[in-house]
């Protein structure tokens, strides 16, 4: 229960809707009191010679104040319930918004499926909790308050035996309560489980097909449903049973009245009508009761949704935001420079991915990064943006460390092209206006005309207006790639990045791409990761890279001489060329 305390800032945003609510509670409920009195008052009157007329006024008082309690419980779901509503709109925002800050560190762990089921699932459960679960609370603390001061006011020894099973009540909820909320968590562990598998197969779909897996995914997926209803399915007779049991519970309450009250009938000291009057106050208490178990299964499932939650909501970006001592800088020159420069990731300081990098990129010029897989040219390069910080030594950008820039003005700045291609099910235009400052289409003509994808676009029936499938599925690799430097060109940055962005596209289109890129972009520093030779070397400057260690530096011409790494990977390349023009 601790852990709902949580949402304690969500309940004082909506405290008037909550306190007005709690306020209709306690009307309906009063009112709902008020009622009974008038049936032992009709009873009574037709034990004895009566007219019609009283009979009829009792009861009329009796429909009358049922009306105002129901008009009253009306009022108490609109501010309540509806309040349950907003604070769950309220919460799906904050959780994606905390999404958007976390650092990539976080996603590399965290599958999608789990974030998605933690989003949907579990915020619906905590939903229930603030709506009928706050709503249900109060109505039965206020009707068995209400009810029972006037059981007391009609019979203090009624009273007492009516309320006999109180104390294997509470004992009740609270072992059943702890077995649900395990049972809970359990349940919803494994529906992210279902939700995270459903997630990976749709978007690898074309990779279960063409391994002929769909029979082993349908398994996979059957063995976590069959779990997940197993689960439910305990949790259901749980809940059966504990239903069950309050009902019984509350059925045996009213043998030990009955007698009594008959016995007190039979000495004179309570009337028929007093009797039918505090039956019907215990047979008020039969819901309220019984819902306890509800309301207990709607707290334990919100409880443990809200464990889950929280472990999103406190865990923290490694790459903060800093307003720094340099707030006013807006724009780079594009100079970048690395200072002894270390990295490794987080539990693996036996293993640096960066030792000691320390390299100057002039701002306007044209750098190539290139070395084997795994020699930290990507890692190298993720350091610019934040995307990770460095563990050792400062990368600077017009001489700042950017550690000290404002987060969203260093990014601003830089245009990065990632190894992983990502379009959005969008139309072409949107996805390249996506990364324009501008939202001018004339920016992603431009863009895409120096990305060498605007005759393709052109040709499509629908042009920039053509509507991508899931992470463009669409198009080819090429025109994945072309896309996503498109939007990175219409981000004018002074920085740009291009990590082995040029992959998928054939020798000839590569070096024309390069070619507009340095005409169109003159003063915007590139950095280029490539492994073909004919790319790089027209690059200002080459780095090569071999263990995460700068093992040789200079021009396509300075690199032949010296006939080490960079000279073999060029003689690597030509013969391949050869071996190919020949076959």
């Amino acid at each position: 229960m601790k852990n709902l305390l949580s949402l304690k800032p969500y309940l004082l945003r909506y405290r008037k809707n909550l306190l007005t609510g709690f306020v209709f509670i306690v009307l309906t409920n009063f009112f709902a009191i008020i009622g009974p009195k008038y049936i032992g008052i009709a009873i009574d009157t037709m034990n004895r010679p009566f007219k019609i007329g009283s009979v009829t006024a009792a009861v009329g008082f009796y429909v009358f104040y049922a009306i105002l309690s129901g008009f009253f419980l009306f009022l108490v779901r609109q501010k309540i319930i509806v309040t349950s509503r907003l604070i769950e709109y309220d919460l799906k925002n904050d959780y994606y918004r905390h999404l958007q800050k976390l650092s990539r560190s976080f996603f590399n762990t965290t599958t999608t499926g789990e974030l998605i089921s933690r989003g949907t699932n579990d915020l619906n459960a905590i939903r229930e909790f603030l709506g009928p679960g706050i709503m249900y609370s109060c109505n039965t603390f206020f009707r068995l308050l209400f009810a029972l001061i006037a059981m007391i006011a009609l019979s203090p020894k009624l009273t007492f035996f009516a309320l006999l099973p109180a104390p294997i009540l509470s004992y009740s909820v609270y072992k059943i309560g702890s077995n649900m909320q395990k049972r809970t968590k359990s349940i919803q562990e494994s529906y992210a489980a279902i939700t995270n598998l459903v997630q990976e197969n749709l978007s690898g779909i074309r990779i279960v097909k063409s391994y002929v897996r769909e029979t082993f995914e349908v398994k996979r997926f059957e063995d976590l449903n069959r779990d997940y209803y197993r689960k439910n399915l305990s949790l259901a007779k749980l809940e059966a049973l504990f239903y069950a049991f309050l009902t019984a519970l509350t059925a045996f309450s009213l043998l030990p009245v009955v007698w009594v009250g008959g016995l007190s009938v039979i000495e004179g000291s309570m009337t028929i009508g007093g009797i039918a009057q505090f039956i019907v106050y215990v047979s008020m208490l039969t819901w309220p009761i019984i819902s306890i178990g509800w309301v207990t299964s709607i707290i334990q499932r919100a409880s443990s949704a809200q464990v889950r939650l929280n472990e999103i909501f406190h865990t923290k970006p490694d790459i903060t935001a800093n307003e720094g001592i340099s707030p006013s800088v807006k724009t780079f020159q594009g100079s970048l420079s690395f200072r002894d420069v270390s990295f490794h990731y987080p539990g693996h300081e036996n293993h640096p991915i960066l030792k000691h990098i320390s390299l100057d990129i002039a701002p306007g010029s044209r750098v190539a990064i290139v070395g084997a897989t795994g020699s930290g040219k990507t890692t190298l390069v993720n350091l610019i943006p934040r995307l990770y910080d460095p563990v050792a030594g400062s990368v600077l950008i017009d001489g700042i460390d950017n550690r000290l820039l404002p987060l969203e003005t260093l990014r601003e700045q830089i245009g990065f092209v990632p190894q992983v291609n990502f379009l959005f099910s969008d139309t072409i235009e949107n996805n390249i206006n996506w990364g324009s400052r501008n939202d001018d289409v004339n920016d992603v003509i431009d863009a895409s005309r120096i990305a060498m994808l605007h005759d393709d676009v052109v040709d499509f029936p629908d042009g920039f207006k053509t509507m991508l499938g899931e992470k463009g599925i669409n198009l080819s690799g090429g025109q994945k790639q072309r896309a996503c430097i498109s939007r990175a060109v219409a981000w004018k940055p002074r920085v740009l990045v291009l990590d082995d962005a040029l992959s998928a596209v054939d020798t000839g289109t590569e070096a024309r791409i390069f070619e507009a890129l340095l005409q169109k972009l003159p003063d915007t520093t590139i950095i280029l990761i490539s492994h073909r030779i004919s790319t790089v070397k027209n690059c200002d400057r080459i780095i090569v890279l071999k263990d995460g260690s700068i093992a040789e530096s200079g021009t396509h011409e300075e690199l032949l001489k010296q006939q080490h790494l960079y000279a073999e990977l060029y003689n690597q390349q030509l013969l391949e060329e050869e071996i190919l023009s020949i076959s």
